[in-house]
């Protein structure tokens, strides 16, 4: 039995948990929640070294904290590209001064990540699979995701809900993007006080999802 016959099969629509797994899957241009933060950190310092002392740091009880591992390199990322307007990185310094000068305060560590994962470079030998995914779209309900990158949107063609916006919409043919979207870098949950502020400021939102769960079958893909 493939994923379409077994999604096929249920009675009531069943919701996607879907994780970073799935881009990795699909995208020659994706990263897991590790292997961006090394990626940005080589980007900015030339050095693969730098990445490996701040997460030395950050490590508790034997695991790894990525949300402070991000707020560290945050850190250095803004106050590096402060220091060098029209360096390597000047054109995230562009869209940074463009959305000050609208009184938007973005972090550049955010816009780069943007600009990291807007481009969806879909593997050509997974063609023939994504046509199945495709097939099956009309069986699914609703999608909840923890990726920031677009491709569900496009295999999928559901409504992406981001931030407060899940509150206000029709869960059916839509996808949560319950930590933010490519398309809003200032919604992007990564760093440690975005965790806390996530923890704090959406207790509805996590209700919301509970009662998909309680009413609908749940299948995780992308999770290991």
């Amino acid at each position: 039995m493939d994923i379409r016959e077994f999604i096929g099969n249920y009675r009531n629509h069943p919701v996607l948990f879907i994780g970073t797994g799935f881009s990795l899957r699909y995208l020659s241009n994706s990263f897991d929640w590790n292997g961006l933060l090394s990626h940005i950190c080589f980007e900015l310092t030339g050095d693969k070294e730098s990445y490996l002392d701040i997460k030395s740091k950050c490590q508790i009880k034997g695991e790894y904290k990525y949300e402070k591992i991000a707020s560290d390199i945050e850190r250095l990322f803004n106050e590096t590209l402060s220091n060098d307007r029209n360096g390597k990185f000047k054109e995230i310094n562009d869209v940074f001064y463009t959305e000050m000068d609208k009184g938007v305060n973005l972090s550049r560590f955010k816009i780069y990540i943007t600009k990291i994962l807007s481009t969806t470079l879909i593997k050509e030998e997974k063609n023939d699979e994504i046509a199945e995914l495709i097939k099956m779209r009309k069986n699914i309900g609703s999608i909840i995701t923890t990726n920031y990158d677009t491709l569900i949107e496009q295999f999928f063609e559901f409504e992406p809900l981001i931030g407060n916006s899940i509150l206000l919409s029709n869960p059916y043919g839509s996808v949560y993007k319950i930590h933010g979207c490519v398309s809003t870098p200032s919604e992007l949950t990564i760093t440690e006080e975005d965790y806390d502020y996530f923890d704090n400021k959406y207790e509805l939102i996590r209700a919301q999802l509970l009662s998909l769960f309680i009413h609908n079958p749940v299948i995780f893909i992308g999770y290991r």
